[in-house]
């Protein structure tokens, strides 16, 4: 018998396009995609990166692959996910429309995640046919989401989901031994904190990435996000926003420009998501906050 089809991405078996795709954000080692498709049945194909698939739909699906001789069916119901390591893969096929979220993880990067980061060896991810893993299925949903903020917070937001996603694998989906380990480390020195603010204060406006955020301290970014969020209590993401919100106090106390130019000068994505956050965090609007007295004290 002839060798299955080779594809990078499964949904490149698929005749339509995808409701929503994270392809044109270019986000390093990972993609995700949303499609609504009627029953159907792929053939024996192979994939490059890993996938983790994640139903929506709200009517259980049966889904089924052959492998050989063997067949292998069970029911998907809504927040039920697949996870299908990079490999060969018999007939597939699902017997009525199913909405999906699909998470392509490249297969190499994760493995270097979890070297470098996590220290570990002979790592390899296993397949879930089906499984029930509510944290898989709420981070799939929240990238999936994060596809539209297309900002520099929205970048640093979709590389901490993608970041947690990974070590949930790696620990929880996968099987690795650990190399000997000194400890997990302790608090970040002050004067890391204080080149962070620095770059921040250099760049409100530029994207930020936990990569960059990382390379401060000389750390993995899986290390470096830990560490942070133990001396200063926040995610990174968090710590960013909440740099910019205080940001955004002091320029709208100053009087000296527009809301509209203060949000796109910090990074936001648009008015009206400056506005979200900016509400979410102060509890008033930017031009209530601006006309109040608080900005006058």
């Amino acid at each position: 018998m002839p060798a299955p089809a080779t594809y990078t991405y499964t949904s490149e078996l698929y005749e339509g396009p995808a409701l929503t795709s994270s392809a044109v954000l270019d986000w390093p080692g990972v993609r995700i995609e949303r499609y609504q498709l009627a029953p159907a049945a792929l053939p024996a194909h192979c994939h490059e990166h890993h996938l983790l698939l994640v139903h929506q739909g709200p009517q259980p699906v049966v889904a089924s692959r052959r492998t050989g001789s063997r067949v292998e069916a069970d029911q998907f119901r809504h927040g039920d996910v697949g996870l299908y390591p990079g490999g060969e893969y018999g007939p597939f096929n699902w017997d009525s429309p199913v909405d999906i979220i699909q998470v392509h993880l490249d297969a190499l990067a994760l493995e270097n995640r979890a070297r470098r980061d996590l220290d570990v060896r002979a790592f390899a991810l296993r397949e879930r046919f089906r499984c029930e893993d509510g944290l898989l299925a709420q981070l799939a949903q929240q990238l999936l989401a994060a596809t539209g903020r297309a900002n520099g917070l929205g970048q640093l937001y979709a590389e901490s989901l993608v970041t947690t996603l990974c070590y949930h694998l790696i620990e929880h989906h996968a099987t690795f031994e650990h190399r000997p380990t000194s400890g997990p480390g302790g608090r970040l020195p002050a004067a890391v904190l204080a080149r962070i603010d620095a770059y921040l204060e250099a760049h409100a406006e530029a994207p930020v990435t936990l990569e960059v955020l990382a390379g401060m301290a000389n750390l993995s970014v899986f290390h470096f996000a830990r560490r942070f969020r133990h001396t200063t209590g926040r995610a990174p993401y968090q710590y960013v926003l909440d740099w910019k919100i205080r940001r955004a106090r002091a320029l709208l106390r100053a009087g000296e420009l527009p809301v509209a130019a203060i949000g796109d000068a910090l990074g936001f994505a648009s008015p009206a998501h400056f506005a979200a956050a900016f509400k979410r965090a102060v509890g008033q609007s930017p031009r209530a906050f601006q006309q109040g007295p608080t900005a006058r004290q």
